[in-house]
């Protein structure tokens, strides 16, 4: 029974002793709470010479059942001591564990894994801590995804995750580990960190990324294409806070994207035409119900027989304060604040009203309309031209539609899904501004497009530059081998539409011919006789 007794109490010993290990690793913690198990570990101290005391007592002492009964309980208490307090480490390990996933999750964007906003602005913010005592510049980078939105939009949110997360990968794989620091502040928006960086530098960058992301993205057979538009603001030319710097490069890389250029450097002129962009964006929402758009008209002629055939529509926004806002200010506006479906059938209803009107004037006329590509999209746009047409009894083959060509390079099979159910109604395909995308007749050939335009920078200056001459002859004869008529944007003179008469163009339409008329003007236009040269 002695034997017994020293053992229990001695392994009781070793229990407790092992227990302050993990005792030892809670106090090391910062946590106040934690360090409070001090006191654990004194009590225990005790208890291992109160077990000591016990082993002295049997060893003195004759051996009895009261000795045995007693050990058991104090090995039973180790053992209860060692159990509550690795059971606590484990708990307040994986508390800790959570409390950091939570950090992370936090101030780390779920999908890309990269910091946030949040989290961009606190390295900013000590960065420039860093350079202002060492007095070195930096630079920071707002980056974003031309045609994200569309590849998002027409093929689902999972390629456009799947974008996402690759763009993410090319561009930590570009950057210096440790020093630059790269986040996701946004759907399709990305901003670098770049410390002691010259502004030269940092146009290399960009384009360095622009190469970067450009390559093709491949997925499940699908090829995207996506390109970039940067925004470039440096400490301390561009402000010395990390509010001021963030601001100032977002508004840099909203002008890259106006502009359609790779990068763009802030300048203080850019904070004052932003602000004005946002404010006519906040506007543009109620011009359509106030009445504030009208549609203009601008007339082509048919080159056999030189009469006139039909008209162009071209909206017009007759801004109460600021006049008439010309589309290449308030269209871009329009896809940025995603209103181009809504104008879009607008400017179709109120065509066809027109149509309907001169219709019942005894004009008949062909009615051309512009698309955007996210019209080219939306696979329930056909569904609303042919509610159209059922509405306003207009013939289908007298309303041209008018597509670009980069509408169908994002995605092709969508778009060509959408061309031939608007080809099914009736209504003409027409390419609008032909030459100044990357697409071949050739490649025009897989689409139902009965018309091609050829873009007013090849007609105007055609009679100077021999370039653009063989480019108008060559697109004429290659329209003409796939069955497709052909239009000439931008003819200015008698000269020039001489010479496209020559080369055999189908339709004239330009400032030679008549300007874009309102209603009204074109009416008198037409009573006085319209094209009669």
């Amino acid at each position: 029974m002695r034997a017994l007794s020293i053992f229990l109490a001695f392994f009781g010993i070793v229990l407790l002793v092992a227990s302050l290990f993990p005792i030892r690793k809670i106090c090391r913690k910062q946590d106040k709470v934690c360090q409070k198990w001090k006191f654990l570990g004194i009590f225990v101290v005790l208890f291992v010479l109160g077990y000591a005391q016990f082993i002295y007592v049997s060893i003195t002492q004759p051996p009895s059942y009261e000795l045995v009964f007693f050990s058991v309980i104090l090995f039973l208490g180790a053992v209860f001591v060692i159990g509550v307090v690795f059971l606590s480490n484990i708990s307040i390990d994986r508390i800790e564990k959570l409390a950091r996933m939570e950090r992370h999750r936090a101030s780390h964007d779920s999908l890309t894994d990269l910091p946030n906003r949040i989290y961009f602005q606190e390295k900013l913010d000590y960065a420039l801590l860093t350079c202002k005592r060492q007095r070195v510049p930096l630079a920071v980078l707002f980056v974003d995804l031309v045609s994200f939105k569309e590849v998002n939009e027409s093929l689902g949110h999972f390629y456009g995750d799947y974008v996402l997360q690759e763009v993410a990968t090319r561009l930590s794989e570009t950057f210096r580990r440790g020093t630059d620091v790269l986040a996701r502040i946004g759907g399709d928006e990305f901003a670098i960190l770049l410390p002691e960086i010259s502004l030269q530098d940092a146009i290399k960058i960009s384009y360095k990324l622009s190469s970067v992301i450009e390559q093709p993205f491949t997925f499940e057979g699908h090829d995207f294409s996506v390109r970039v538009n940067v925004g470039i603001a440096m400490f301390p030319e561009h402000g010395d806070d990390s509010e001021a710097i963030m601001q100032h490069a977002e508004i840099a890389m909203y002008v890259a994207v106006h502009n359609e250029v790779v990068y763009a450097v802030f300048d203080p002129e850019h904070n004052r035409s932003t602000w004005n962009r946002l404010i006519l964006i906040g506007q543009l929402r109620d011009a359509v119900h106030k009445g504030q758009f009208e549609l203009h008209y601008q007339p082509k002629i048919i080159v056999q027989g030189n009469c006139f055939s039909g008209v162009e529509a071209l909206a017009r926004w007759v801004h109460p304060e600021q006049k008439c806002i010309s589309p290449d200010q308030f269209i871009p506006l329009v896809e940025q604040a995603g209103l181009s479906k809504s104008f879009t059938s607008w400017v179709l209803d109120e065509a066809l009203q027109q149509c309907v009107r001169w219709e019942l004037a005894g004009i008949e006329m062909e009615i051309s309309v512009n698309l955007s590509v996210k019209n080219l999209h939306d696979l329930d746009f056909p569904k609303d031209v042919r509610r159209l047409l059922e509405i306003y009894p207009v013939n289908p083959q007298r309303l041209i539609l008018e597509i670009t060509e980069s509408c169908v390079m994002v995605d092709q099979q969508r778009a060509l899904r959408v061309l031939q159910d608007l080809r099914s109604l009736g209504v003409v395909i027409s390419v609008d501004d032909y030459g100044t995308g990357y697409s071949s007749i050739a490649y025009l050939r897989k689409f139902p497009v009965q018309e091609i335009k050829i873009d007013k920078s090849f007609v105007i200056d055609m009679l100077s530059d021999e370039d653009n001459e063989a480019i108008v002859k060559s697109t004429i004869m290659m329209a003409h081998s796939i069955g497709c008529k052909v239009v000439a944007e931008g003819v200015e003179d008698q000269q020039t539409m001489q010479k496209l008469i020559a080369m055999g163009c189908d339709y004239i339409q330009g400032y030679h011919i008549c300007r874009p008329l309102s209603v009204s003007d074109f009416d008198q236009w037409i009573a006085k006789g319209g094209w009669v040269k």
